[in-house]
């Protein structure tokens, strides 16, 4: 298959997500791929150019040995908000020349605005469309005077794809309040990388490296951090803490220069803050940890994940404290090595929980061995696609 993605944040500088592992795969599998990002990360005149120029970058690949992605990012005006507008015209024009050149067999799409175009170009030239929903899109947009016309742009995209796809069973009942076809939509769950997660990884050395007492309590998080990561009402709890446990963050985001600052004075060598590491790395530093924290506060943008760094964790065979949030209870639910703490207990729920820690670790690895084999989906996936085209 000759596959176009079009998303609208960036390939290189943010997750690994959903897409990046499948579309990975796939490409391992023999299939063309050509990803359409936006840099959504970008410094914006006068840091850069007023007219940033279009990118392309042939082998994109982040996470498998062997992987090829052909990654474009089209150019746009620099010029704050303007420069998201711009990309409109800006995709449009670059896929209209993939088309043109090599008419994709698919085009997948995670993205709103960027989406708007390419739905319109898969309907003209009779090019099946998947809209692969991995959020709640609307609710990510910062600005809240726009999220009312998100709502309207995201409703739409819903209804009129050739198929909708949901990572867990509580974003699919969202899409169809939102009006997809229930024909058309169905659930295709999150994986994780069995081989390279494993639940007897030795992280002792890399303890050592960062300053970490064998007999520390480690607990950990990764990823982008967002103001709603909860790791703000962590860190007031850890002040109250014993001195032996401590809160490894990796990964970079809105609130990386509030925690630096704490890890610096009040929690200095009890907060460590890596910033953003390589994906390679990432199961050596799960290694480091006792139990695995996922603390994001309930807001409208957290209601229906399900992360994919939880079934990272479960992979490593550690007990994971997670917010309830309805997502998560509904797709992975209790005896399964999650315990569900709101944000500002969950120090105080691993210390309680200490004695449990290998049988939860155990029950969460085997939920992930059960249902979360990046394999298996990957095959479901492959066989969705060639079902449309």
């Amino acid at each position: 298959m000759h596959i176009v993605v079009i998303q609208e944040t960036d390939w290189l500088k943010r997750g690994p997500h959903q897409q990046h592992h499948l579309f990975e795969r796939l490409s391992q599998r023999g299939h063309s791929i050509t990803v359409l990002d936006y840099p959504i990360l970008r410094e914006h005149w006068p840091r850069e150019a007023l007219f940033a120029k279009t990118q392309i970058v042939d082998n994109a690949a982040r996470i498998y040995e062997g992987a090829q992605i052909r990654l474009m990012t089209p150019g746009t005006l620099s010029v704050g908000p303007v420069a998201r507008i711009s990309s409109l015209t800006s995709h449009r024009s670059q896929l209209q020349q993939i088309i043109a050149q090599q008419p994709p067999d698919i085009i997948v799409s995670y993205a709103l605005s960027t989406g708007i175009p390419a739905a319109r170009l898969a309907q003209r030239h009779g090019i099946p469309l998947l809209f692969h929903l991995i959020d709640a899109l609307h609710t990510l947009v910062p600005a809240q005077t726009l999220q009312s016309v998100a709502r309207l742009v995201e409703r739409r995209l819903l209804r009129n794809a050739d198929q909708v796809l949901l990572i867990n069973e509580h974003l699919k009942d969202y899409a169809l309040n939102m009006g997809a076809d229930p024909q058309k939509t169905q659930v295709l769950r999150t994986g994780v990388d069995l081989t390279r997660f494993q639940p007897d990884r030795d992280g002792s050395a890399k303890r050592a490296e960062l300053g970490i007492g064998p007999d520390d309590l480690v607990l950990f998080f990764m990823g982008w951090l967002y103001e709603f990561c909860g790791l703000n009402l962590v860190a007031d709890a850890l002040e109250d803490a014993p001195e032996h446990v401590k809160l490894l963050v990796v990964g970079d985001g809105d609130l990386y220069g509030a925690l630096q600052r704490r890890a610096d004075s009040d929690l200095r060598g009890r907060l460590i803050m890596t910033g953003r590491v390589p994906y390679a790395e990432i199961p050596e530093l799960t290694a480091v940890a006792d139990v695995h924290l996922l603390p994001f506060e309930l807001v409208p943008a957290t209601q229906h994940i399900v992360p994919i760094k939880l079934y990272e964790y479960m992979a490593s065979g550690k007990p994971v404290i997670a917010t309830p949030l309805p997502g998560v209870k509904r797709d992975v639910g209790g005896g399964n090595g999650v315990l569900y703490v709101p944000p500002s207990q969950q120090v105080t729920a691993a210390l309680a929980a200490r004695g449990s820690y290998r049988e939860l670790g155990q029950q969460a690895r085997r939920f992930v061995e059960a249902y979360c084999d990046w394999n298996t989906i990957t095959d479901q996936f492959e066989q969705l696609l060639q079902s449309m085209i």
